[in-house]
């Protein structure tokens, strides 16, 4: 498949989720889904529970790994992306500049509900290697797609 193609798939897949699977370690790797949404340079938006596992291991490490991927593929057929980058805590302004990216039912979307008294914290990965699966390959062979 071209690197356009590739390209163009990645895209879609990440556009038309809501959910990844991030990995995070600290003495031992822990995976949690998270809610997410991009800005066009395809970094990734998420809140997350101050206290949540993954939001220590970052506050220690910040290097992640990260699937996308629609669970209701059927068996043999899927794709998804998978990659890697640099996940950090989002403070002040950085966070009024993320809510562009972020939009979420769940809780209050402003300020307030990402300052020191509020239960959640935005993050932002910046990832470093996209990844999906080549369709056109006999077997599951994982090619670099650059998006950046």
């Amino acid at each position: 498949m071209t690197e356009q193609k590739l390209h163009k798939l990645a895209r879609k897949i990440i556009k038309r989720n809501i959910y990844m699977t991030l990995a995070t370690a600290d003495r031992r790797p822990w995976a949690s889904p998270v809610f997410y949404g991009t800005d066009g340079q395809l970094n990734f938006y998420y809140a997350s529970l101050k206290d949540a596992v993954h939001s220590r291991n970052i506050a220690k490490n910040g290097q992640v790994a990260f699937a996308i991927f629609d669970s209701h593929q059927k068996e043999g057929t899927g794709n998804g992306v998978q990659g890697y980058g640099q996940a950090k805590q989002l403070r002040g302004l950085e966070v009024l500049r993320a809510l562009r990216w972020y939009h979420t039912s769940f809780f209050p979307h402003n300020l307030e509900t990402f300052r020191k008294v509020g239960y959640y914290r935005l993050y932002k990965i910046t990832p470093q290697e996209f990844y999906v699966l080549d369709p056109d390959a006999k077997v599951d062979k994982r090619v670099a797609v650059k998006l950046n």
